[in-house]
């Protein structure tokens, strides 16, 4: 029957489970809408399993011996339920949340990479892994269901780590997956085009981002790039205090109402291929992840050390030691050119890599890239005018298509092409398509020549490929690694 008494803040939670495949006896069983099925459709799965409580965003007839709560929106119910399932971990934690298009990831290893040097025990929850301690775990999403997340950090709390740094998605945000944490430190690193699939518009897909710098403690601080276009909007929704950080030495508005300076400025860098050195005050940094956008991610995480009041040279011996997975990772196998593979899968991250690689090459730059399926299909042209306006060489491929057809993204990616090849093409460019990325990739590397740099982008650390719904094992990294070992590769005479 439907309770007429019995409210969420009533129940007593013997367990907790929005996936009726799991649910097990007295299981209180939460009923979320999904993005492809419906958890109010399992509902008598979830009851044949033995849960004895229901929420549900939808009517239900009376069922005997069961209690329903009907609840506005069942993905916060799932996430104040969690939180107090697991006794509100976030709060004796130090918590670090990372949120932007570009960045997150790289930014979090940095942050995770100086606090361990710093000597805590540190946790990291992201896109590749989450770590506990040291321990690793494969990620699957960027950040967990809201159930997973607060056992995870319940985890944390029983392992005895202190500090957790994690990467906080807009979908995350927009879908409660966070309600109810509480954070000490929020970042933003930037907000260009992604995602518009789901947010529809840039204006939905900020308001989500927004909601993190809203979940800060009273004592918490806000980190922000002053340099991003959307950095008012996101400080207008701190009521506390704000650090601004970011490249350009200019008067900003912002600075006025928040604060007037940065706590540290960018002295000098050198860019360079095999990797950058940079003077942030008085500290220098060597790092062999290169390029503008990868000082913005060091700042980041820099300016987030002072406000933990660590050590510098703790600071700068954590971003220096950090180990990135698929992020400007480049693959050395003795050859007279050179391979990067990154995660860009963005029209901006890839226009960023772009620019970073294309004045330190000395040949032509090589291009490897695709595009996801189910996903924003508006940034696929987009992307392609990108790659044949900055690359030399460029092959469009297969990512992960999940419930589309492979060729049929390709085809929107070479829409872009086209119609940028309709404005200007440059002598000696190239496009062409291959619907395998392993034959896409090493027909790339057997095209270098002396100087080039092949570039495959989009997939960076991932291990398999999503064939609606079916993976097939391919490591871009691994692909090259394989390809350029003898006797499978052989150097061809330059002409």
């Amino acid at each position: 029957m439907v309770s007429e008494t019995l409210k969420i803040d009533d129940l007593e939670i013997q367990g907790l489970a929005y996936d009726s495949r799991k649910v097990k006896p007295g299981d209180v069983f939460v009923a979320i809408p999904g993005l492809k099925f419906d958890g109010y459709d399992f509902i008598p799965q979830a009851i044949d399993k033995g849960a004895k409580v229901i929420i549900t965003e939808k009517d239900l007839s009376p069922l005997q011996g069961i209690n329903v709560i009907k609840v506005d929106n069942a993905r916060r119910a799932l996430a104040e339920l969690s939180c107090r399932f697991y006794d509100y971990p976030s709060r004796k934690l130090k918590l670090i949340g990372v949120t932007g298009t570009n960045g997150k990831t790289s930014t979090a290893y940095f942050i995770e990479s100086m606090l361990r040097e710093s000597g805590f025990k540190v946790g990291m929850i992201g896109t590749v892994e989450t770590k506990i301690a040291g321990k690793s775990i494969p990620s699957t999403m960027t950040t967990p269901e809201s159930l997973e997340l607060q056992y995870l950090l319940a985890q944390m709390v029983k392992e005895g780590v202190t500090h957790v740094v994690m990467e906080v998605s807009s979908h995350a945000l927009a879908q409660e997956r966070v309600r109810g944490m509480e954070f000490d430190i929020a970042i933003f690193t930037n907000l260009t085009h992604e995602h518009l699939d789901y947010h529809k518009t840039i204006k939905e897909y900020l308001e989500s981002k927004k909601k993190l710098f809203q979940m800060l403690k009273p004592s918490g601080i806000a980190l922000i790039n002053v340099d991003d276009p959307y950095s008012k909007q996101i400080a207008e929704a701190v009521e506390g205090e704000i650090s601004f950080y970011g490249l350009k030495d200019l008067k900003h508005e912002l600075r006025s109402t928040k604060q007037s300076e940065f706590d540290v400025r960018v002295k000098e860098y050198d860019i360079r291929l095999e990797g950058m050195r940079l003077r942030l005050d008085s500290t220098e940094i060597r790092t062999p992840y290169t390029g503008i956008y990868n000082i913005y991610n060091i700042l980041a995480a820099f300016q987030c050390g002072l406000v933990l009041l660590l050590d510098r040279k703790k600071i700068k011996n954590g971003i220096e030691k950090a180990y990135i997975p698929g992020r400007f990772e480049r693959i050395e196998c003795g050859t007279d050119f050179s391979v990067i593979v990154d995660f860009a899968h963005t029209p901006d991250g890839l226009q960023k890599l772009l620019e970073t690689v294309k004045p330190l090459a000395k040949g032509r730059i090589i291009l490897v890239f695709g595009c996801p399926g189910d996903r924003d299909k508006e940034k696929r042209p987009i992307m392609g005018e990108i790659a044949s306006r900055l690359a030399d060489q460029v092959i469009v491929t297969t990512d992960d298509p999940h419930s589309e057809e492979p060729q049929a993204i390709i085809n929107e990616i070479l829409q872009g092409i086209t119609r940028y090849s309709l404005l200007a093409v440059p002598a000696g460019r190239q496009v062409t398509h291959y619907v395998d990325r392993r034959e896409a990739i090493e027909k790339a590397l057997s095209m270098a020549r002396k100087g080039d740099i092949v570039v495959i982008a989009g997939r960076g650390h991932e291990k398999y490929q999503d064939f609606n719904g079916k993976k097939a094992e391919l490591d871009d990294r691994e692909v090259v690694r394989k390809f350029l070992t003898p006797p499978h590769f052989v150097r061809h005479p330059s002409p």
